[in-house]
């Protein structure tokens, strides 16, 4: 919930006249809560999975276990964004875009501007990397029982990020140098849609589950299938 409502205030670095503190703070404002996004997705399926994978172990993982799977996937995130903020730092300069003046975020730093490029290039590659971990295990646990119908939501956010990736981001740099105003709406809508979707799949079935379906009792029985198949059968005489 909170790297949803992060990301999607993140809008807000974009907005007005661009000032090198603003462009700097856009990688964090807009990266950090993406891979914290990803990384939530990804660890909660493999929670459902691995407890399914060993159903008579009765395996449990603690809620602090699946926060540490989640700072190890956060950790080289921070890693690259303190990097870039060192080696090439965004900034704000003129630019000449379609044949006129703008003044834009460009990168500044040791590098110039071909460095804001590549550790762009390097976040994304390492955010794929980890929304393809969780594309597998969603593929892994699409055999958990149908009560579980929490992997299936998880599995539609990772692959509806992971399909607005693919589309958005190639887009936004080829226009990005020619039309920055384009390049702006483009860049916004993404990422409204990508954490209020994700927020809506995975937050309204819960609610809709408590207040409409259970209508805010406490319900304690669950008869699960799998308790079932488990069963040991009577013998016969």
């Amino acid at each position: 919930m909170i790297s949803n409502i992060v990301g999607i205030s993140s809008v807000y670095a974009w907005f007005g006249k661009p000032h090198p503190v603003a462009c700097g703070f856009q990688p964090w404002l807009l990266g950090l809560p993406t891979i914290s996004m990803i990384a939530a997705l990804s660890v909660k399926n493999f929670r459902i999975w691995r407890i399914f994978k060993f159903p008579m172990k009765k395996l449990r993982i603690s809620d602090l276990e699946l926060f540490v799977y989640w700072v190890i996937a956060m950790i080289p995130a921070l890693v690259i964004l303190v990097v870039w903020t060192i080696v090439s730092t965004p900034t704000a300069e003129m630019k000449e875009r379609d044949g006129k003046e703008h003044f834009v975020c460009t990168t500044g730093g040791f590098t110039g501007e071909p460095g804001g490029y590549v550790f762009f290039g390097i976040y994304v590659a390492y955010s794929a990397f980890v929304l393809l971990i969780g594309a597998v295990i969603s593929i892994l646990a699409r055999n958990v029982p149908s009560q579980f119908n929490e992997t299936k939501l998880l599995t539609i956010s990772i692959y509806n990020l992971g399909f607005l990736a693919v589309v958005i981001i190639p887009v936004f740099l080829a226009v990005n140098p020619f039309n920055p105003n384009v390049a702006w709406i483009l860049r916004t809508i993404a990422i409204l849609y990508a954490f209020t979707a994700t927020m809506i799949l995975q937050f309204v079935p819960m609610l809709w589950g408590v207040f409409i379906t259970d209508k805010c009792k406490n319900v304690r029985n669950f008869n699960s299938k799998l308790s079932k198949q488990s069963l040991p059968s009577a013998p016969h005489s």
